[in-house]
């Protein structure tokens, strides 16, 4: 339920700003897109991904295909594409974070990227998904980043992260 709920709130701020966007600047891939959320210096500062440990990136595959089990089938059925194209997805919406300073804008940007690769990729293109991917990096790649993410919404994704590790809020 808390996961329902969690993805639920996030996809109110992720739908919307992402839906705004998606005719903005569809030719832009993941490495290079910034969206109309960034901040202006953003533009000319370079993406850098999170310094996380075998641990960590093993930690957030356990707990997104929790998270979202429509990420069991998946990894099932890629197998080793499946477990790098939800790290990089992973790790992207960390450094777009990082770089901005702009939850909305890190979701839309891992979400065209995305799209873009799908063909290769198979990557299911859910909101759950999505919602699911953003949550779990925040809280075991980048949780440094937290402080750029509204009280409320770190709350909700605190109570998923308690939820996926049997611990109560």
């Amino acid at each position: 339920m808390v996961v329902v709920a969690v993805c639920l709130v996030l996809v109110a701020a992720g739908a919307a700003a992402w839906a705004s966007n998606r005719n903005d600047d569809g030719a832009a891939g993941v490495a290079t897109t910034t969206s109309n959320h960034a901040h202006a210096s953003s533009t000319s500062t370079r993406l850098s991904a999170p310094d996380d440990s075998v641990a960590q990136d093993g930690q957030f595959l356990a707990d997104v295909t929790e998270a979202d089990p429509t990420l069991v089938t998946y990894e099932k059925s890629e197998g080793n594409v499946a477990l790098r194209s939800l790290l990089t997805d992973g790790s992207a919406f960390c450094a777009f974070l990082q770089r901005d300073g702009d939850i909305d804008g890190a979701m839309v940007s891992v979400a065209e990227g995305a799209q873009q690769d799908e063909s290769q990729t198979h990557l299911p293109l859910s909101v759950t998904t999505f919602n699911a991917l953003d949550a779990v990096a925040l809280l075991t790649l980048c949780p440094s980043l937290e402080k750029d993410v509204s009280a409320s919404d770190m709350a909700k994704i605190r109570a998923l992260g308690s939820t996926l590790s049997g611990t109560s809020p």
